[in-house]
């Protein structure tokens, strides 16, 4: 079975391939105001089997993540701590690479800075205006949503139903769903642009990171579901826009939302566990089990007794792996050819499952019942030659790797 994705574009899992193998990859990195939590935490172990998998398949993948560390988010909470904006995005920044390192997240090639892509940002919105899909108020430079009839195909918005969800609250706007490419502001945090000095808006800053990085078109785009709507919706427009190419992105990737008590986990809602804290009471290969029990796409309540079982399923599975490497070879060909066989199938058995829009249940599931027919061949009698047992070794390692989940 070849791999197949569901694409959030087209609402059905689609075949993928790409032209060389390569596979371009850009992921909404956070805004480094404050610490990241467990909700972040969901998306990006996500994000990073998904990659491991595809590395699994033969894939050569470009990971690319994005930080936005232009916000007026930044502006307001630097202001707070009487800091200046930078220091305070460096200091959060710097946090979460510890944190993605912590959680064993090793996939991403690069982390690109939205300040250090103002020039391009300029450059896309001159080219927004020239071909008259944005323009300029007091207040600054907006994209004219009507202009582009496909803005909600993604989210499944209807255009009738776009006027009442407002985007940004703005009196000059020429209709309430257009958005911000630039906002002016008096001198302070900011840059000076043709529109006077100011700061870019949330969405131009991704796309101007994507495109000079990947070029009008790449392969994939994954994020939080809270993010299609507008945010990944103002991506397409604007890069479509620009380049009168579709699609965009091939596939649009978006993971379940983590909830807690009911409610989404959200910084805005003081109900967040930051992954530092989740850190000191269970290990990362503990919370790589846990969220790759879930598929990538499904909404996550997490709860004490869950994280517990996970722990506990973990313990069970490493013991089982090495209780069989520790166990003394035999020399019955016969076992090591039954064996060989049982892999074989679970390696089959493993990539379906992954091969079907990155099933991680199914692939856990199997890893676990492997892991304790593995147990079984440490029984006198049962054991293996040191060929077979090596080479078990390596594809059930291989396979765990995927998850990030077998400790040392």
């Amino acid at each position: 079975m070849s791999l197949r994705i569901f694409n959030s574009l087209t609402r059905r899992k689609e075949p993928f391939s790409t032209s060389n193998d390569s596979v371009k990859f850009f992921v909404c990195g956070p805004t480094v105001y404050d610490y990241v939590h467990l909700g972040h935490a969901r998306t990006y172990i996500a994000f990073d089997i998904i990659t491991r998998y595809l590395v699994f398949s033969g894939y050569t993948v470009s990971y690319l993540m994005n930080l936005t560390d232009v916000a007026d988010k930044i502006v307001k909470r630097a202001k707070e701590l009487r800091k200046e904006p930078f220091d305070l995005a460096r200091e959060y920044e710097k946090a979460f690479f510890e944190d993605m390192r912590a959680l064993g997240i090793n996939t991403v090639e690069r982390y690109e800075r939205a300040s250090d892509y103002v020039p391009q940002i300029i450059d896309q919105i001159k080219g927004m205006i020239a071909k008259g899909m944005a323009y300029e108020t007091n207040t600054g430079v907006y994209f004219e949503v009507n202009k582009f009839p496909k803005f909600g195909t993604l989210s499944g918005v209807r255009h009738e139903e776009l006027s009442l969800r407002r985007l940004e609250l703005c009196s000059s706007k020429k209709n309430p769903e257009d958005f911000s490419l630039w906002r002016k502001h008096e001198k302070g945090f900011g840059w000076e642009s043709p529109w006077g000095f100011g700061r870019p808006g949330w969405h131009v800053e991704d796309t101007a990171i994507s495109m000079s990085n990947f070029g009008d078109t790449y392969d994939l785009h994954g994020g939080a579901s809270e993010l299609m709507f507008p945010h990944h919706e103002a991506e397409i427009a604007q890069a479509e826009a620009l380049t009168g190419k579709q699609p965009f992105v091939r596939f649009w990737l978006h993971t379940g939302l983590l909830s807690m008590g009911g409610r989404k986990m959200s910084k805005s809602l003081g109900n967040v566990i930051r992954i530092r804290d989740a850190l000191k009471e269970y290990t990362a290969h503990e919370l790589r089990y846990y969220f790759g029990s879930f598929h990538y796409r499904e909404p996550v309540r997490i709860s004490d007794a869950g994280l517990r079982r996970a722990q506990s399923g973990l313990q069970s599975f490493a013991r089982n792996f090495k209780a069989f490497m520790e166990a003394p070879a035999g020399t019955n060909d016969r076992n090591g050819r039954k064996l060989t066989s049982i892999m074989d199938r679970a390696e089959i058995a493993f990539r379906q499952h992954m091969n079907n829009d990155f099933d991680t249940p199914g692939a856990l599931t199997t890893l676990v019942a492997l892991s304790k027919r593995l147990k079984a061949f440490t029984r006198y009698g049962s054991r293996v030659n040191e060929e077979s047992k090596s080479r078990t070794g390596t594809i059930f390692r291989e396979m765990s790797n995927v998850f990030g989940i077998l400790p040392d």
